[in-house]
């Protein structure tokens, strides 16, 4: 919590306005009162306020408490402009959001949303060094994976979750209107959890067109229920796939769109080994915002659908990563990870040696190039 805060503070006093994105829930909730309880709250939600502050927006900010915290910022989006343009020294103010999108579109510099973790405490950020995998295999963690999976910390309950976001975040805050509709496509996004988005196909799953889904999945990335990861884009000499790839910021939540409801259901889905990618991803992602660091992750994939799952740039080191629930073969992970030596070598990163996450609690160097770590380590 102390990371935290204190690169919200390096932030301001580099005159930038801090907009913390929460996605609610009550441990997210604690973690917004902690860090704005010096400030005045301002609550955008309240009509007499929006209308104030669409009303004459100079004298609604020239009237702000010092310091002010303007709660649900989304609800007032033609304010943001007026902020940035003003005199009020940004480092006094402090935003909050469950929507970015239309606070995001305008793509001012000054603007840096800090995205809140799902809950506070933890190790440091995992990074997948050999002195930090050595603590691990001491440790001989047994966690039940899928039953993890399937918990939402976001909410105690992911359908009255999902409708909240759906009636609140979505319905009113965008220009999407058909709420059964876009329901399927909350569905249809689930069941491309950890995979790379067809726009196409998801547009057909639904009955829209591809450009309308490609808006839906920003709105939907807007609220905080997913996240984008986007590829790596610049390798001489391969065809690359272009489009991200979908997670669920739950696990828990993709799994009750996908009427997935407990641990035997969830063993023998098609969807066991996508919805293992995603947690595994969250969980590492996570332990970065924990710190109040946003990790620079990204995912290789090519034409000849070689892939990396995840690539960690990280204090000028690159860490290749791969998660799978089939029989690891060590000589091959490696292998995919040597075509990364020249984009490494002209980023100004060192290489470092491959980790692949499995189940089963292992945590071994399989040899100098591969380690394999058990998912449950990570619980």
């Amino acid at each position: 919590m102390k990371s935290l805060e204190k690169k919200i503070r390096e932030l301001q006093q580099q005159d930038k306005l801090v907009i913390l994105r929460h996605c609610g829930g009550s441990e997210q909730q604690a973690i917004l009162d902690a860090l704005t309880q010096d400030y005045t709250a301002v609550d955008l939600s309240l009509p007499n306020l929006r209308l104030q502050a669409q009303q004459n927006p100079q004298l609604f900010l020239k009237n702000l408490p010092q310091a002010a915290h303007l709660a649900n910022l989304q609800c007032a989006p033609y304010l943001l402009p007026h902020i940035l343009t003003g005199t009020l020294p940004l480092s006094r103010l402090i935003g909050s959001c469950t929507q970015s999108y239309y606070l995001a579109s305008g793509g001012q510099e000054q603007v840096v949303f800090v995205e809140l973790p799902l809950a506070v405490g933890g190790a440091e950020p995992f990074v997948p060094e050999a002195a930090r995998l050595r603590e691990l295999a001491v440790l001989g963690k047994k966690a039940d994976i899928t039953a993890a999976i399937l918990q939402s910390r976001a909410a105690c309950d992911a359908a009255v979750y999902v409708r909240r976001v759906l009636q609140q975040d979505i319905m009113e805050r965008t220009t999407a209107s058909d709420e059964v509709k876009f329901y399927r496509f909350l569905c249809a996004a689930a069941s491309m959890a950890g995979c790379v988005v067809n726009y196409t196909i998801l547009a057909n799953n639904v009955g829209i067109t591809a450009p309308t889904a490609k808006q839906w999945l920003q709105f939907l990335a807007g609220t905080g229920m997913v996240y984008l990861l986007q590829p790596l884009e610049r390798i001489a000499g391969k065809r690359l796939v272009k489009a991200p790839k979908v997670y669920f910021r739950e696990t828990g939540v993709a799994a009750h769109l996908l009427q997935l409801h407990d641990v035997t259901t969830l063993a023998q889905s098609v969807y066991l080994k996508n919805l293992l990618e995603n947690y595994t991803v969250n969980a590492i992602r996570e332990s970065f915002l924990r710190q109040g660091e946003l990790p620079d992750l990204r995912f290789y994939r090519d034409s000849n659908n070689k892939e990396i799952t995840l690539l960690l740039a990280w204090q000028k080191k690159l860490y290749p990563m791969y998660i799978t629930l089939d029989k690891l073969s060590g000589r091959k992970l490696a292998k995919n990870a040597e075509f990364m030596q020249p984009y490494a070598e002209r980023e100004g990163l060192n290489l470092q040696a491959s980790c692949v996450f499995t189940l089963g609690g292992v945590c071994e160097q399989v040899n100098n190039e591969l380690w394999q770590v058990g998912v449950e380590l990570l619980v």
